[in-house]
């Protein structure tokens, strides 16, 4: 073999060495800049996905305080569905005289833009129409218990006052329910109280009888052009403590969260927040109420509540003076090994 040929194959050797090493760093080149690039899309989807989780969170710990009569958050979680997409659910009950009633569980949807969907889903409403009136009732749609129902007092004068009553709904008959409830015996229950007009808190306190416990404070409407038909799904007031007592808490603790809402101070902090339940019949519910919140707990005034107890005891509920109506909620049977609260 001649010197050229030796010296050309060295040459191709050569080449070939180098073309395989180019190729080798060149792909190790871009696997490291897939992998950084994978990471840090991974990492920047990580920290929005993040921050959508802890908005849904807030607007949760709102809903849970101002849209919950009697229903209460025992515990939120959230799972990832996807890397884009996470569900946030939060499992909840109703307190009955100290019995926790199982309530269906809230839960929601969201992405890297914000809430998709949910599953809050309103109840099932039945009416029937006589000459005058349309009478209601309401039921959940996984439990199939009732709900109950608070009126707006001051529709039905709206609404007779109106020439083109053809687009709106009749006004509902106040029903008087807990009457009822003696064909109940051995039972707890769940009553809501509209009263014939809107009583500060300490003055509630004395009023409700002590045999029965005050569970839940409704705000009421400060619009008469909301029906009590629309505005079933859209309560707002606070649920008392849960030990019997009916109190409610006044302050906004500074030691809490921030995404964190607690008592009366709580609930004007939590209704300039809102943003998720939109308007009924062109009324922005969270505004309406905040026209009716007092500046401390002490003057605040509310429109009924929602007591729990012993059905005999709720029974005797339409005889008071300042009850506009009752309506019926859960029912739950009493347990010879668990004593009710009251």
């Amino acid at each position: 073999m001649s010197d050229n040929q030796n010296f050309e194959k060295i040459i191709k050797k050569e080449k070939r060495k180098k073309w395989i090493k180019t190729a080798l760093i060149s792909g190790m080149m871009t696997v490291l800049i897939g992998g950084s690039v994978t990471l840090l899309t991974r990492n920047i989807i990580g920290k929005q996905m993040q921050k959508q989780a802890d908005q849904q969170i807030e607007q949760f710990n709102i809903e849970d305080l101002i849209y919950s009569p009697n229903i209460i958050s025992t515990s939120q979680h959230y799972s990832l569905t996807a890397m884009t997409r996470s569900t946030l659910s939060s499992d909840r009950e109703k307190n009955v005289d100290g019995y926790h009633v199982a309530y269906p569980e809230k839960s929601v949807s969201f992405n890297l833009s914000g809430r998709e969907g949910g599953n809050d889903i309103s109840p099932n409403i039945y009416t029937s129409e006589n000459t005058k009136n349309v009478n209601i009732m309401a039921t959940n749609r996984k439990t199939q218990q009732k709900e109950p129902i608070f009126f707006n007092r001051a529709y039905p004068k709206w609404y007779d006052k109106q020439q083109k009553k053809s687009k709106l709904l009749t006004p509902i008959k106040p029903t008087h329910e807990a009457s009822t409830l003696n064909d109940l015996p051995n039972t707890l229950g769940e009553i809501a109280i509209t009263f014939d007009k809107r009583y500060k808190y300490d003055d509630i306190l004395k009023m409700i009888p002590k045999n029965v416990m005050i569970n839940y404070y409704w705000l009421g409407l400060h619009t008469p052009r909301l029906d009590t038909l629309s505005g079933i799904d859209a309560y707002i007031g606070l649920n008392a403590k849960d030990d019997g007592s009916g109190e409610l808490v006044d302050k906004f603790s500074d030691e809490l969260d921030s995404n964190q809402y607690v008592g009366y101070q709580g609930l004007k902090k939590a209704l300039q927040s809102e943003t998720n339940k939109g308007v009924i019949n062109d009324i922005d519910v969270a505004k309406d109420a905040q026209k009716q919140l007092a500046p401390t707990l002490k003057t605040a005034k509310f429109a009924g509540v929602i007591v729990t107890g012993r059905t005999e005891n709720l029974a005797k509920l339409d005889n008071l003076s300042y009850v506009y109506a009752t309506n019926v909620g859960v029912t739950t049977p009493i347990m010879p090994y668990q004593k009710p609260i009251k």
